[in-house]
């Protein structure tokens, strides 16, 4: 009686410690809602607390948390920072529960700036505000028009002029008239602007310049060789800076599809990039229908070469005797044109 009553006290003791170390592994949870873009300084460690907005229990603790490490590229260039990285660190420090740590977000673009190189820009701007007109200039009329050409923020978008163009570009524009009328937009954006005072052509020029956008992106995660078929596994959304002829290609419109080049890690994924799948490849014993009103006869043979969704293929029956034209249907399958079967 005594041996079944000191077990009975031993088992409940243990599930009263169980039960502590539940409560204080599940308790007070802190959530890191990481942002999207982030420039820092290169004078000073990088913490977590940069990069996000942190709450809960341990926000004391994470925001201090230096991940400046984890930045391996030159400074001034914009690198990623992603989920799995800063888990990694979290984990790594002893004096943090990384257990009731939930991490918000699919990543967050950093770029770093030169050691020094806020006191440069702050001496810059400052003397650059002494010498800037009182009043808008021709650059501030060729932002705006790029901005609404691309409909996109002015955070988001950065211009490159020629250092030959700066004259020009800070010609005052106070009661005047701008036109601009773009010339080309292959590679570089080339136009022409007119300031026009009293309907008199004050100032003409010719410009060419870089525009590059900030926005969201899709990339490899490794080499995907040319044909592979997309899935998750082989791409991930981030932001960069991409010029407006990079036509990007959204995992809306990519998975699924097969690359039509290889491409590497890292690289970005184009829409001339992808394809639709070959569903019938040469040889391959195919069930093709022909259809005529409600009556369907299947017919099998092999494809006598590749074909994409939706593509027309040649098939030659089992015998060897005929050939027909058919279209694509399906992995192995093809529904026979009307005017596709040839002797």
């Amino acid at each position: 009686m005594n041996c079944l009553r000191f077990q009975s006290i031993r088992f409940a003791l243990i599930g009263f410690m169980v039960m502590l170390i539940s409560a204080h592994a599940f308790g007070g949870v802190t959530t890191i809602s990481l942002r999207s873009t982030v420039r820092v300084s290169g004078d000073a460690p990088i913490t977590l607390g940069q990069v996000s907005d942190i709450e809960g229990d341990q926000a004391g603790l994470l925001e201090g948390l230096v991940i400046g490490e984890l930045l391996e590229g030159e400074p001034g260039q914009w690198q990623q920072l992603g989920i799995d990285d800063l888990r990694l660190r979290i984990e790594g420090d002893a004096g943090l529960h990384a257990g009731s740590v939930i991490i918000d977000g699919a990543g967050v673009s950093v770029r770093r700036s030169e050691p020094g190189q806020q006191t440069k820009d702050a001496a810059r701007a400052e003397k650059d505000e002494e010498l800037k007109p009182a009043g808008p200039v021709v650059r501030d009329h060729i932002e705006r028009w790029v901005r609404d050409r691309y409909r996109i923020g002015k955070d988001l978008m950065r211009m490159s002029f020629r250092n030959l163009d700066d004259a020009f570009l800070d010609t005052p524009t106070t009661g005047r008239l701008v036109e601009i009328k773009e010339i080309s937009r292959r590679g570089r954006t080339a136009i022409r602007v007119i300031v026009l005072d009293n309907l008199e052509v004050a100032a003409e020029q010719a410009l060419i310049f870089d525009v590059e956008i900030f926005r969201e992106v899709l990339v490899a995660t490794g080499r995907v060789n040319r044909g592979t078929v997309l899935d998750e596994s082989m791409v991930m959304t981030e932001r960069r800076w991409v010029t407006p002829d990079d036509e990007a290609a959204s995992s809306t419109t990519a998975l699924g599809m097969a690359l039509s080049k290889t491409i590497n890690g890292g690289q970005l994924i184009q829409t001339q990039h992808i394809e639709l799948p070959l569903v019938i490849r040469r040889g391959d014993l195919i069930s093709a229908k022909s259809i005529s009103g409600s009556v369907v006869v299947t017919v099998r043979g092999r494809a006598k070469a590749n074909a994409r969704l939706g593509e027309t293929v040649e098939i030659e029956s089992m015998n060897g005797l005929s050939q027909f034209r058919a279209r694509a249907t399906g992995k192995g399958r093809a529904v026979i044109l009307k005017d596709g079967e040839m002797s």
